[in-house]
């Protein structure tokens, strides 16, 4: 099993977790929906590359070998980056130009690669350069606050900034509520109900699409 280490005393409101991957052993592993986009460095083979990808909708297979790293910026689904909006990103992920062994490419600016010793840096350089953002209106949807606005504009505002509709991000973050209860222990009857879903089979059909996994694969740990 990889080796997974959550930063912590993150500064930024930008972001949800940092976490560092270590590969012991050749190991396949699934990345699920979870609402937010990264920026990622990978180290293959004592090679680095930094990776940015949008949200996700469905799971994604990493295949690594061993002494592989992942070191996972997960941006806040109100985060955005102009240069790369939520809208060309869904399900996409590019390889950020590099420079030299150490630096590489965003827009017209050129950036260290991070390591999780100084991430937080990285994360407030971004800020600092606008080239990560806050878009305020998702950001009080998110919060449970939302600002008086059109369906038209807010539909307009989740895309730039998430690539997702407002039904389409809700329908994510239900899903992954719905594995977290039923890895507790919740009985998928309860989860279904207590969630909202229309009947146990719609919550079925729901993590199948979104998560790769029935409530029977989730309850018991199989693998997806």
């Amino acid at each position: 099993m990889p080796i997974v280490t959550h930063a912590t005393g993150l500064v930024s409101p930008l972001v949800r977790d940092v976490s560092l991957t270590t590969f012991t052993e050749a190991s396949q592993m699934a990345i699920l929906p979870d609402g937010c986009w990264d920026i990622a460095v990978l180290k293959r083979r004592d090679r680095l590359m930094v990776l940015r990808t949008g949200m996700t909708t469905r799971p994604v297979t990493y295949i690594a070998d061993p002494g592989d790293e992942i070191l996972s910026i997960s941006f806040n689904p109100d985060s955005f980056m102009p240069l790369m909006p939520g809208e060309r990103m869904r399900d996409e992920g590019v390889l950020m130009p590099m420079i030299g062994q150490d630096r590489f490419w965003i827009g017209t600016d050129v950036v260290e690669i991070p390591n999780f010793a100084n991430v937080d840096g990285f994360i407030q350089r971004l800020a600092r350069a606008e080239i990560v953002e806050t878009n305020a209106a998702v950001s009080s949807v998110v919060q449970g606050k939302p600002m008086a606005m059109s369906e038209r504009t807010l539909q307009r505002h989740f895309l730039r900034t998430t690539g997702l509709t407002y039904k389409g991000f809700t329908q994510i973050e239900r899903a992954r509520k719905a594995m977290s209860l039923l890895q507790a222990g919740g009985l998928a009857a309860d989860v279904a109900f207590a969630l909202g879903y229309s009947d146990q089979p719609h919550m079925i059909r729901s993590l199948k699409a979104f998560m790769g996994q029935t409530p029977r694969a989730i309850a018991t740990g199989a693998p997806p």
